[in-house]
């Protein structure tokens, strides 16, 4: 389970780290063809990225275990759409986030939105309205592969996912990350 990390103070050291990614990159470039046909041939509504994301997550030093959904789409006119749910656990709270942000690199992802609606738990600090931030890397699709891996959803940092932010990647409990 992912707990929502209240980063302000840590936007600094964020920086410092910003373009060094922490999981493999795969030999895959980014695609500019869906089904042999070029995005531009499609016009400027082909989907040129298709990020989802489905299953339980875990943090096991909390002890807990949520859900996590997403779904983003980047357009050839680069338009970016989709949304995603974080739940932190049993009462912790939760975010749904309108995405706004996407940015594919090889076999991972980085997503930003706005937080629809959220809080930290019942009774607990509303989020609706800031921003958030999230990194997954697709690992493989075959049980031989490793675990896909996904980082915490971060709240409030003042940094876009077009930095490609070095947030750390855990390895996902369960589910599948598909980086397209």
């Amino acid at each position: 389970m992912k707990t929502a990390r209240f980063v302000l103070p840590v936007v600094a050291l964020l920086a410092v780290g910003c373009n060094e990614p922490n999981a493999p990159l795969d030999a895959r470039s980014s695609r500019s063809t869906l089904g042999g046909i070029s995005a531009s041939a499609q016009g400027s509504s082909a989907v040129i990225h298709r990020v989802s994301v489905g299953g339980s997550d875990q943090d096991a030093t909390l002890n807990t275990d949520a859900n996590f959904s997403l779904i983003a789409v980047q357009k050839a006119d680069g338009s970016v759409q989709g949304e995603w749910s974080d739940q932190f656990g049993q009462g912790q709270g939760g975010v749904h986030v309108d995405v706004n942000c996407l940015v594919v690199q090889g076999n991972q992802a980085w997503i930003g939105g706005i937080i629809r609606q959220g809080s930290t738990g019942q009774g607990g600090v509303d989020l609706s309205g800031l921003p958030a931030v999230t990194r997954v890397a697709d690992l493989g699709k075959s049980t031989n592969d490793p675990a896909d891996a996904i980082s915490f959803t971060f709240i409030g940092l003042a940094v876009q996912c077009n930095a490609q932010p070095n947030l750390p990647l855990l390895a996902m409990a369960g589910g599948q990350v598909s980086v397209n």
